[in-house]
């Protein structure tokens, strides 16, 4: 398949690209900082640009099958660029027709089937105080997203570990038996966005993944 990644320079997004090339996608990486990409592949094509500038981001996603993004507040940003930057890829696809879009976000943006959890809680509190602005960002970008008339999947994630993780990954929802919210490798993480490309079960939904 032909996929346009945007979040490819930080370690998720190097991953996905990695596994990506290896599974013989063609990708196009969007990218602020081209250099910081390490993968090397005739069928990796990289388009620099910001998230403001509509036109590159036209010209990443021109001809995609998918689009999978990694986007994430950095909690130093003022307003909320990704959210307006998700805008315009929304926008940029539904010009071209292009249907399929993966996106990650935390458990912070909830979602009417997930049920109670004590660390759930803790965690969004803790995230509200200390980091106010990247949880506004986290709850706008992922209402874009799901605001979308596209086939997108909102990928919820708790904190991300380089540790391997051989026993594969869980998805449900918040309260669900065997999700933990403490952490997921980025190995899985990568894995689990690619496999949505074929996959539909998580269509049109956003579930919470953690490593089982």
């Amino acid at each position: 398949m032909k996929l346009s990644v945007f979040g490819a320079t930080g370690p998720s997004g190097q991953l996905l690209v990695d596994k990506a090339l290896a599974a013989g996608h063609e990708v196009t990486a969007f990218a602020r900082t081209p250099t910081k990409l390490h993968a090397r592949s005739d069928r990796l094509h990289v388009v620099s640009g910001e998230l403001t500038d509509a036109a590159s981001i036209d010209k990443a996603i021109t001809g995609a099958d998918a689009v999978i993004s990694l986007l994430g507040p950095s909690g130093k940003s003022k307003g909320t660029p990704i959210a307006d930057g998700m805008r315009l890829i929304v926008a940029a696809m539904e010009r071209h027709g292009v249907r399929r879009l993966i996106a990650t976000a935390t458990p912070s943006a909830k979602d009417p089937s997930d049920g109670a959890a004590w660390s759930f809680a803790l965690a969004v509190r803790a995230i509200q105080a200390l980091a106010g602005s990247a949880y506004q960002e986290i709850v706008a970008t992922a209402d874009v997203v799901r605001g979308s008339s596209l086939d997108w999947t909102l990928v919820r994630l708790p904190m991300l570990s380089n540790e391997s993780a051989p026993r594969g990954v869980k998805a449900g929802y918040v309260g669900d038996p065997g999700i933990r919210l403490f952490w997921i490798s980025r190995d899985a993480l990568a894995d689990f966005l690619l496999a949505q490309l074929l996959g539909r079960d998580w269509v049109q939904k956003s579930p919470v993944i953690s490593n089982c």
